[in-house]
């Protein structure tokens, strides 16, 4: 099997993070902003990408077979967390601070080895290249249509 690099995860996550700002984009309506709303539609739109984009994350780790130990976070939440640093924007550093004041409320604990190893962790490499792979099926019968 070939391993994917961390460069390559990178694009992967650049061209996942371009799907969803297409998604975003073509459920958005053109017309004057309409200031009174507008957050509760950008908030809509949010919504609606992450909803669709959960199926395809299923799909993608649905696939990946690695036997864990007994404390291992499940790929899903692996795939999730990167997917979540890169659309932020955030260094590991930042990603991790950012999880430490979520976890008053989600209680998951997470470091900053745990966010830097996501890139060479191979449940992710794979997952993550089933995702980019669903994503370019769906736009090529999206462009089909």
């Amino acid at each position: 099997m070939h391993m994917l690099r961390s460069k390559q995860i990178t694009e992967r996550l650049k061209d996942i993070e371009e799907f969803l700002l297409d998604e975003y984009k073509s459920s958005k309506e053109e017309r004057k902003r309409d200031w009174r709303t507008y957050e509760q539609r950008l908030m809509h739109r949010i919504k609606e990408a992450i909803k669709n984009l959960e199926p395809l994350i299923e799909e993608a780790v649905e696939t990946v077979e690695v036997h864990r130990g007994k404390d291992r976070k499940p790929t899903r939440w692996k795939v999730i967390l990167i997917l979540l640093k890169q659309l932020i924007g955030k260094s590991n550093r930042s990603m991790t601070s950012i999880l430490a004041i979520f976890s008053l409320l989600s209680g998951i604990d997470i470091s900053y080895k745990t966010v830097e190893r996501l890139y060479s962790d191979p449940e992710v490499e794979i997952a993550i290249h089933n995702l980019h792979i669903l994503i370019l099926k769906k736009r090529c019968k999206e462009c089909r249509l």
